[in-house]
Order: C-alpha cells, then sequence, then structure tokens
C-alpha cells in the first residue's frame, strides 16, 4: 500500500483444510489484529440485492426454490447449486467460475478497502489479517503489506477438512482446482509459515511477523497515536 497506516495489512494464503482462519482467530485473541474474512464478504455478496440479480440471471438454476427464510427478499442464491456450477477443473466450471468471479469480486475488494480504511483509524491497531482463499488469485493482495503462505502438508489438510467440513474427496479436489496450484501460491507469498502441528507454535510466529512488520513501519507504542 502506498499510503501511511497504522498497522501492516498482513495477507493469508495456502490450501484448503490448512487453518488459515484458526491461525487468524487465535492471533485475533491473542493480540489487537483485526480479521478480514473472505469467505464471510463472499456470503455478504450473496445477500446484496444488485450482486444476487446479476448472479441469478447469469444462473438461474442458483436461485433457492425455497424463499421462506429470505426476510421478504424476492430471490435468494443457493449456494449448494451455485457450488454445483462453479467448482470443478473442466472448462465449463472454470468458465462459469470466472463469470461468477467478475460479479462477486468487486463486491468484496470494495468490503475489504472500507474495512481496511476503517480498522486504520483505530485507536491501538496493531495489525490487520485479510484470511482470503483467492486473495492471490483475485489481486486482492496488492491491498496487503505482506502475505504469508500457510503451509501445511495435504494429508493434514484432507484429515482436517473431513473431520471439520460435510465434504467428499471431489468437493476437496474440485474446490483446491479451482485456485492457483499450491507451489505458485508459496512462490507468490513473502513468507511461508508451518502450521502443520498446533496453533500454540505457529500462532506465536504468526504473531511475531506482524509485529516485526509494524517496526518496519516505523510505528511503535510512542507513535502510532499518530495513526488514529
Amino acid at each position: 500500500m502506498t499510503q501511511d497506516h497504522c498497522a501492516p495489512v498482513v495477507g493469508l494464503v495456502g490450501g484448503i483444510g490448512s487453518g488459515k482462519s484458526a491461525l487468524a482467530d487465535w492471533v485475533s485473541q491473542h493480540a489487537s489484529i483485526e480479521v478480514l474474512d473472505g469467505d464471510q464478504l463472499g456470503h455478504q455478496a450473496l445477500n446484496e440485492p444488485g450482486v444476487t440479480r446479476k448472479i441469478l440471471d447469469r444462473f438461474p438454476n442458483s436461485q433457492d426454490p425455497d424463499n421462506s427464510n429470505t426476510n421478504h427478499c424476492e430471490h435468494q442464491v443457493n449456494r449448494a447449486a451455485l457450488a454445483e456450477i462453479v467448482f470443478g477443473d473442466d472448462l465449463e466450471s472454470e468458465s462459469n467460475r470466472n463469470d461468477l468471479e467478475a460479479i462477486v469480486h468487486p463486491f468484496i475488494r470494495r468490503r475489504l478497502t472500507d474495512l481496511i480504511h476503517e480498522h486504520h483509524g483505530q485507536d491501538g491497531c496493531e495489525g490487520i489479517l485479510v484470511d482470503a482463499a483467492v486473495l492471490l488469485e483475485a489481486g486482492w493482495d496488492d491491498l496487503c503489506d505482506h502475505v504469508v503462505f500457510v503451509d501445511v502438508p495435504e494429508d493434514v489438510r484432507l484429515a482436517r477438512v473431513d473431520a471439520t467440513r460435510n465434504w467428499t474427496r471431489t468437493d476437496y479436489l474440485d474446490r483446491q482446482a479451482s485456485q492457483w496450484p499450491l507451489q505458485r501460491k508459496q512462490d507468490t507469498a513473502d513468507t511461508s509459515l508451518d502450521n502443520s502441528t498446533s496453533l500454540e507454535d505457529s500462532g506465536p510466529r504468526l504473531l511475531s511477523l506482524i509485529h516485526s512488520l509494524r517496526g518496519r513501519n516505523g510505528l511503535n507504542e510512542k507513535t502510532s497515536a499518530s495513526c488514529r
């Protein structure tokens, strides 16, 4: 980022099941670190009337047939149906995914930009973590000062996904295929961080990195008030 700000913005990337969200949550519980959740913003996008309308125009089969829980909205996107349309490694899925991203990503980027500016102005701001699976693919890394690749072997990631999500192996592979190859992500990131053991091991190392970046920005307890 080119403008002065009170705290470093650190992006987290990695494979599915690498524990990015758990790691970000641990850090936020141990310091004044704000976490911006890309998945959460994506869910918000699907509830935005203008975005919803564009998605349903492009993917009419993704409309939720049961609108009983839509708070009187006329239409709602069925996320499971949409996932069936856009996830996969075939050309049709890739084309559908590109069309969906063209609709949704601008909304997410605007929200990320607004939230980063908002948190920069908060008292005691120590850092901002952007936890977004497609941070690099979407080009949102230009909003970050530093990108960390969360490194976890595939067998560990698969075990985590099996324990925490109701996904088949095909679901896992389809979603992983929708992202950059992990080696490309790791090569593009500024730092790699092993998260294959415990959060008590990886969490402090990520927190130490954020604090070191804060120091490089010339910010400390005496000067951080100028960022408020």
